[in-house]
């Protein structure tokens, strides 16, 4: 009998569960037709009304004025054109603002949208003033009372829930910088990460079932907007099999409940605030017109307002999930081979344009980590940012403390929210690694043109770089050339401590009182990324530099161009005019490989507290530009080593490995044995994973030794002679590093046992003692 029922029971579950299944793939798909009529109607009537929008940018002549004007035509941007969104409107006054927008961002017509409406533009700028002024004055009133009777910070939080989404990313930026807005304030607004002021589960419920067009109850126990008899419901009656009551987390644009669909999988249900569009984009105006305040203000001449326009394109796009589904997948794949990071599994079937649903993982944010665990999340987290900004071009921009969570149980990753990811274009990532090699090497001849390939200086309508200086005097700019601007920023450079993105950011803030430089809007989403990773791993270690963890990368993008002029300056760069190899333009590459691994054992021998986080990703810089040799990047390199005179390029190599150079190879050799043979729970507190970065097939570098030792066999006695050398000096660094990295082993493990046995002797004492006292 017990049996029969189970029996029974079982099969009413899979009819319901087929039932279900049914029910919802039919509500999906009918959603998706109306859904593609209704774009069909919007784009019919958004080509109707593109008459009428020329017509209005004709008659302000904006493009006329701002070609007069000096404007800029940016070559690069952070924000894809291929990433666009599109929000789906809720409300009539959003339905016109999308409509007016044709579906997509424009500067100009939202800017033509707002000034239409004046009235709203000033609400909000009475409204942003008075809450400042409330929130200004009571900062001052409390500045001299007990931190512990303050309560300043909290209505500086509410002020900034108050004033919308913008400025509560703004918040959730500025609170990875205490060190710069100091830690009462950063500690407050560190809590806009994940608890923004939530709306309620009611309009959440509301707005989730309106996206997916769903007239039936949302889950067990939370109805939603459905008015019915819960008791006569079926399990296909419902959207998901459960769902939390109230939200668990709440963010900016949306906030997050707990749940689990008819599938199986348990799911992280994230639902966008409600008619947020609007505001949101009256946030962007307001910025805009202030950083155009700022500008006349200042008496610049440069022109900030590209930078309201990348967030608000950045933005436009986050409000539609499927993009920020997208945008997740393109990130996970383009990072496979960082295996420590981890992206969510987004379930498409429960996603639509205002409700997004991924899978549920657990992990811990920053500030709930042990020490040594927070040393581990940063090492991963910066040096998976120097790949993003460096190898693949691809930066999630909205990094914060509650946007990676790190799982105890293998050391992962997890990155979540992919609603801003910006896009880095090849060539400036070549730019952006010479600059960081040149700030290092200090030399500043290249990192002049370092800023010239980056857009921070001015360029004619042929495309020639413009430096300007002041004239004191009359108070013009006046052209000067690049010797006189690289003496000025050697000048300024050589008198400053680079340690990270805030030093360099003084120094060109001190350099623009007597020189022009422009501000390209694709630094503001890459700015805003890296101040707060470098927050963040400055709360964990006061040494941590950023420049030196990004090294391993620059180097390695210095060696893989992948635009057309980066490979010929490569090779213009490395072979001569006589098809030899020049090595001596190599060896920076290899000096400052080297200099990595000097610098580490250096601090190691003095007993010194080298950057952990530092040293742990500059540690890997063997294999991070190594990997080159089989990477797909790397084909220009191996093309160009396929392509250099053998007997040349042996007899240089041969002649620069001294006495010094074999004790590198000899310790590096003797670090990665010793990595291998002592346990996990024996080495240093951070550990980043020692996988290859590329799985790419070696047969390219086989076939590029299999030439150059056919060529040196084939060369004579002189090549044989060459040959014997590579193999006497080869078989001394395979002896050295294995003999003194099993020696390091063993005294290694050796003082491990005494240590632990040292820790058990103290234990039975203490229990001895404790015992004779009783």
């Amino acid at each position: 009998s017990s049996s029969s029922s189970s029996s029974s029971s079982s099969s009413c579950s899979g009819a319901c569960s087929s039932f279900s299944r049914t029910r919802r793939r039919e509500g999906f798909e009918r959603r998706r037709r109306r859904r593609d009529s209704k774009s069909l109607t919007v784009t019919c009537a958004s080509q109707m009304e593109l008459k009428e929008r020329l017509e209005l940018l004709l008659e302000v002549g904006e493009y006329k004025e701002e070609r007069e004007g000096g404007s800029v035509d940016w070559k690069y941007t952070g924000v894809s054109s291929e990433c666009v969104g599109n929000p789906r409107p809720i409300t009539k006054e959003e339905k016109e603002l999308v409509d007016f927008m044709g579906g997509n961002y424009d500067r100009e017509l939202a800017r033509l949208y707002f000034e239409k409406r004046p009235a709203t533009v000033l609400q909000k700028f009475a409204k942003m003033t008075q809450v400042l002024t409330k929130v200004l004055l009571e900062w001052r009133k409390q500045e001299a009372w007990p931190e512990d009777l303050r309560t300043r910070g909290k209505i500086l939080r509410k002020a900034v829930n108050d004033l919308g989404p913008a400025f509560i990313k703004c918040g959730q930026t500025l609170s990875a910088r205490s060190d710069l807005i100091g830690t009462e304030l950063a500690g407050e607004l560190a809590e806009l990460q994940n608890n923004t002021e939530p709306f309620s589960t009611e309009e959440a419920m509301r707005n989730m079932a309106d996206s997916f067009e769903w007239d039936g109850p949302i889950a067990p126990g939370v109805p939603g907007p459905w008015k019915g008899n819960e008791r006569e419901c079926k399990p296909g009656d419902y959207l998901f099999k459960e769902l939390s009551k109230e939200p668990i987390a709440s963010a900016s644009l949306g906030q997050v409940y707990k749940g689990k669909t008819w599938e199986g999988d348990v799911v992280a249900v994230k639902v966008q605030r409600p008619e947020i569009l609007c505001p949101l984009l009256l946030d962007m105006y307001v910025l805009r017109l202030g950083l155009v305040a700022l500008r006349v203000f200042w008496g610049s001449d440069t022109d900030l307002t590209p930078i309201a326009d990348e967030v608000a394109a950045g933005v436009w796009n986050e409000l539609d999930y499927r993009q920020e589904a997208a945008n997740a997948m393109n990130f996970e794949e383009a990072h496979r081979f960082l295996p420590y990071i981890k992206v969510p599994r987004y379930i498409m079937e429960y996603t639509t344009e205002r409700v997004l649903t991924m899978e549920w993982v657990d992990g811990k944010k920053l500030g709930q980590l042990e020490l040594d665990k927070q040393l581990d999340f940063m090492a991963k987290a910066i040096e998976a940012s120097g790949a993003m900004l460096l190898q693949t071009g691809l930066v999630h921009a909205d990094p914060h403390e509650g946007n990676i969570l790190y799982d105890e149980k293998n050391g992962d990753l997890v990155f979540i929210d992919f609603g801003l990811v910006s896009t880095v274009h090849p060539r400036l990532m070549e730019a952006f690694a010479s600059g960081v090699i040149n700030l290092i090497t200090m030399d500043w001849a290249g990192f002049a043109e370092d800023f010239k390939n980056m857009e921070l200086v001015p360029e004619d309508e042929n495309g020639n770089s413009l430096f300007s200086k002041l004239n004191e005097e009359t108070k013009e700019w006046e052209s000067c050339d690049i010797k006189d601007f690289t003496f000025m920023l050697g000048n300024v450079m050589d008198n400053a401590e680079m340690q990270d993105f805030g030093d360099l950011v003084i120094c060109v803030q001190q350099m623009a009182d007597n020189y022009k430089f422009l501000c390209p809007p694709y630094t503001i989403l890459l700015v805003r990324t890296f101040a707060t990773l470098e927050g963040l791993a400055a709360k964990c270690d006061a040494s941590f530099n950023m420049y030196e963890a990004c090294l391993p990368y620059a180097v390695r993008r210095g060696l893989a161009p992948t635009t057309e002029e980066g490979k010929k300056e490569l090779r213009d760069t490395l072979i001569n005019s006589k098809g030899e190899f020049a090595f001596e333009n190599f060896q920076e590459s290899i000096d400052l490989i080297q200099r990595m691994q000097v610098d580490e054992e250096e601090g190691q021998e003095k007993e010194e507290e080298p950057s952990n986080i530092t040293s742990a990703i500059t540690g890997r810089a063997p294999e991070i530009v190594g990997s080159l040799a089989t990477a797909p990047e790397g084909s220009t390199i191996r093309t160009i080593m396929t392509e250099a005179d053998t007997v040349a390029f042996v007899s240089k190599v041969l002649n620069v490995i001294n006495g010094e150079m074999l004790a590198v190879l000899v310790s590096m050799l003797a670090a990665s044995i010793q990595r291998k043979i002592v346990s996990p729970s024996e080495e240093d507190i951070v550990k980043i994973a020692k996988e290859p970065v590329s799985q790419e097939s070696s047969r390219a570098l086989k076939k590029i030794a299999g030439k150059h030792l056919s060529s040196l066999v084939t060369s004579g006695p002189k090549g044989i002679t060459l040959l014997l050398r590579v193999a006497l000096l080869s078989s001394f660094v395979f002896m050295g590093g294995l003999f003194r990295g099993s020696l390091g082993s063993f005294f290694l493990a050796f003082s491990n046992l005494f240590s632990r046995m040292s820790q058990v002797l103290n234990s039975v004492s203490k229990s001895i003692i404790s015992h004779s006292s009783v």
